[in-house]
């Protein structure tokens, strides 16, 4: 049982009407930018509900805070389950730290799949149902999170030359496209699985307007780190024919989010060990982000 200042216990109830208990805090694990508390409130003798608070711990700005929030508002309009936004805080009035208040969705992170290739599908049927929206009236647009002109070479990789041609598409400019509301950090650990199925998607803190590639782009990715180029693949054929003529693939989006993610040495990310991935090293990383690079590369000279 985890122990919430008396401060914080008060704002979280004062969102419900009536005598609301706090019944039971515990800690979630998997979140790189903040602590999240899942609290289950009892609501009257019969009726409980479950709660997430995340509780910003590195430096986020009032305005991240803001976006995630109207992310969570907007996404309630998806047919994919998302988490409802209750409160938010985003100035740490209350405890000196931003605070988000949601709804807990049902269900369970699975990154270690016994059929992969239905478990890829219905990955691909999640990110195809959030992007059939026509959301146009967003207040945040996509950014890259690194710009094309400070993209430095890996001196890691020993494909010098094909980081080389992959930075200078990425200095090209976007292709012109009608944007879309996006996700932005799509990923197999910010999915939920109940009962071999999608529950829902979590962590809308960067969903903005932008071209559905860059979801596509950042969870391949994930995919190719995770298991090899061969999924992220997959993924991708499973995501077009979900989508149909609705999407065309441009290899771009794809160098695009592999930049993004681009660092002086690769580090293998927490989140993958606590949901039960173990096997991946530092080394496998610099092997599989070679190995991708090579693959989009390869897809450019296609396109």
């Amino acid at each position: 049982m985890v122990h919430l200042p008396e401060k914080l216990k008060q704002w979280i109830v004062s969102h419900f009407p009536g005598e609301v208990i706090i019944h039971h805090v515990y800690l979630l694990e998997g979140s790189t930018t903040a602590t999240m508390y899942a609290i289950v409130l009892q609501l009257s003798v019969e009726k409980k509900t479950e709660l997430v608070l995340r509780q910003y711990e590195k430096n986020r700005t009032a305005k991240d805070i803001e976006q995630e929030a109207d992310s969570l508002k907007t996404a309630a309009s998806l047919t994919v389950d998302t988490p409802q936004c209750i409160a938010v805080d985003p100035d740490g009035e209350v405890i000196g730290k931003p605070l988000l208040l949601m709804r807990k969705i049902e269900g369970k992170v699975n990154i270690l799949p016994i059929n992969q290739t239905e478990w890829l599908g219905r990955l691909a049927e999640t990110l195809a149902r959030i992007h059939d929206n026509s959301i146009e009236n967003f207040p945040w647009k996509h950014e890259r999170y690194q710009k094309a002109d400070e993209i430095e070479i890996p001196a890691w990789s020993s494909k010098q030359g094909v980081w080389e041609r992959l930075k200078e598409i990425a200095m090209q400019p976007e292709p012109s496209y009608k944007p879309i509301f996006i996700h932005r950090d799509f990923h197999p650990t910010n999915v939920l699985w109940k009962d071999g199925k999608v529950s829902g998607v979590v962590d809308w803190a960067s969903s903005c307007l932008g071209h559905a590639g860059i979801d596509v782009g950042h969870c391949r990715w994930n995919l190719a780190m995770l298991y090899g180029v061969e999924a992220a693949d997959s993924f991708l054929s499973a995501y077009q024919e979900k989508m149909g003529y609705h999407f065309s693939y441009n290899v771009y989006w794809d160098i695009v989010s592999l930049m993004d993610v681009l660092e002086d040495q690769p580090e293998v990310y927490p989140g993958w060990k606590v949901f039960g991935k173990t096997d991946i090293t530092v080394e496998i990383m610099i092997e599989r982000m070679d190995r991708y690079a090579v693959s989009l590369l390869e897809k450019a000279d296609v396109y």
